[in-house]
C-alpha cells in the first residue's frame, strides 16, 4: 500500500508539473505581448510628436537647396505645376544679374569683349534695371551671344577668386535658350540651382512615414542671424551647413573673412549653445561636387596653413570635417554627412539615416 501510495503521489506530482509549465509558458507569453505592445504604443507616440529641426549655417551654404529638396522627397512630395512657375522670374533675374555681375566686373578688370556684338549686347544689359520683370527673348538672346564671347568666359574664371559670383551662375547662361521658349516651364533642376537670399525665417511641414518635420530655414548672412534666437525652443535637432568649397572664397559682406573660418566659428558658437544641449546636432559638408573639383587645382592650404594631404579630396573631406568636430565639447555626437544638395539621391539618402536617428532618440526618450 506503502508503493501504491508512493505512485499516486508521483502521479499527482507529475501532474502538478505539468500545469505549472503549461502556466508558465502562458506568463511568458502574456509578458511578450505586452512587451511588443509597449513598443508599438512607444512607436505610436514618436510618430505623434512634431519634430523641429532647425536649418542654419553661414550664408550660401546650402541651407535653402536642403529645404527645397525635404519638400520634394517627402511622402507624396514635389512641386505643382503652379509652384514651378512661380520661380520664372526668380530665373530670369538670376539670368541677367549674373551676367550683368561679370560685365561690371569686366569693366574693373579691364577685361576687352572680343566682338562688337557683344559690346553691343552688354551696354543694353547694363543699361537695365533689376529684377526678372524686364524680361525679354531679346534679352535671353543678348546673354545667350555674351556667354560664347571669350573676354566674358575669361572674366567668369576669375569669378570668385576676384568678385563674388553665384556658383550656378554657369548652369543658367548655359540654358538660357531654353529659357526664352514660349511654353517654358522651370524644371526641378532649375528650382534647386536658382539663388534667393534668404531673408527673414521661413518654415514647413514635412511628413515622413507618419512623422511630422517641422523645419525652420533661416538666413545666414551676418544681418539674419540675429533672428536666430526666436527659433531655438524645443527644437529636435540642428542641421547645420557648410559648404565646402568656400575654403578658398570670402565672404559677400566681409571680404576680410574666409568662408571656411566663418562657418568654423558659427558652428563653435551654435554647438556650444545651452539651447541645443538637449537636440541632435547634425552637421551638413554640403557642395561636395564643387569642392572635388576645386580641390585639383587649390590647395586647401590657402584655409589651413597645417593641411598636408595635397589634392587628395577624401582625406582633404576629413580633414575639414576634423576642424567642426574638435569645436564641440567632448560628450556632444555630431552626425556629419557630406552632401550635395542639388543632388535628389544623395539627400534623400542622408535625410532617410537622420530621421531613423530622430525617431530612436525621440523613443530613447519616451522610454
Amino acid at each position: 500500500k506503502i508503493i501504491q501510495d508512493d505512485g499516486a503521489h508521483k502521479k499527482n506530482k507529475k501532474k502538478q508539473t505539468t500545469q505549472m509549465g503549461i502556466c508558465g509558458s502562458r506568463d511568458d507569453a502574456y509578458h511578450q505581448s505586452q512587451v511588443l505592445s509597449n513598443m508599438i504604443n512607444q512607436r505610436q507616440q514618436a510618430w505623434n510628436r512634431e519634430v523641429k529641426i532647425l536649418l542654419l549655417g553661414p550664408g550660401e551654404s546650402g541651407k535653402s537647396t536642403v529645404f527645397k529638396q525635404m519638400k520634394i522627397i517627402q511622402d507624396d512630395g514635389g512641386y505643382t505645376q503652379e509652384e514651378l512657375m512661380s520661380y520664372k522670374h526668380v530665373i530670369f533675374s538670376n539670368c541677367i544679374s549674373q551676367m550683368r555681375v561679370i560685365l561690371e566686373a569686366a569693366v574693373h578688370l579691364q577685361v576687352q569683349l572680343r566682338s562688337q556684338e557683344a559690346l553691343t549686347n552688354a551696354q543694353m544689359l547694363l543699361a537695365l534695371p533689376s529684377g526678372g520683370n524686364v524680361w525679354t527673348n531679346e534679352i535671353g538672346r543678348a546673354i545667350h551671344v555674351l556667354w560664347q564671347d571669350e573676354g566674358v568666359r575669361e572674366t567668369f574664371e576669375m569669378g570668385q577668386k576676384r568678385f563674388q559670383l553665384n556658383e550656378t551662375a554657369s548652369y543658367f547662361f548655359e540654358n538660357v535658350q531654353r529659357f526664352m521658349e514660349a511654353n517654358y516651364c522651370p524644371s526641378v533642376d532649375d528650382v534647386l540651382r536658382v539663388r534667393v537670399r534668404s531673408t527673414g525665417i521661413e518654415e514647413a511641414e514635412f511628413f515622413f512615414d507618419k512623422l511630422v518635420f517641422k523645419v525652420i530655414d533661416v538666413g545666414g548672412q551676418r544681418s539674419e542671424r540675429r533672428k536666430w534666437i526666436h527659433c531655438f525652443d524645443c527644437v529636435t535637432a540642428l542641421i547645420f551647413c557648410a559648404s565646402l568649397s568656400g575654403y578658398d572664397q570670402v565672404l559677400r559682406e566681409d571680404r576680410a573673412q574666409n568662408r571656411m573660418r566663418e562657418a568654423i566659428l558659427l558652428f563653435d558658437e551654435v554647438a556650444n549653445s545651452a539651447s541645443f544641449v538637449n537636440s541632435a546636432i547634425i552637421l551638413f559638408l554640403n557642395k561636395v561636387d564643387l569642392f572635388e573639383e576645386k580641390i585639383k587645382t587649390i590647395d586647401l592650404r590657402v584655409c589651413f596653413d597645417n593641411y598636408t594631404g595635397g589634392c587628395n579630396s577624401e582625406f582633404a573631406q576629413q580633414f575639414i570635417g576634423a576642424r567642426f568636430n574638435e569645436r564641440v565639447p567632448g560628450s556632444t555626437k555630431v552626425y556629419t554627412h557630406f552632401t550635395c544638395a542639388i543632388n535628389t539621391e544623395n539627400i534623400e539618402f542622408v535625410i532617410t539615416g537622420v530621421r531613423q536617428k530622430l525617431m530612436d532618440d525621440i523613443i530613447d526618450k519616451i522610454m
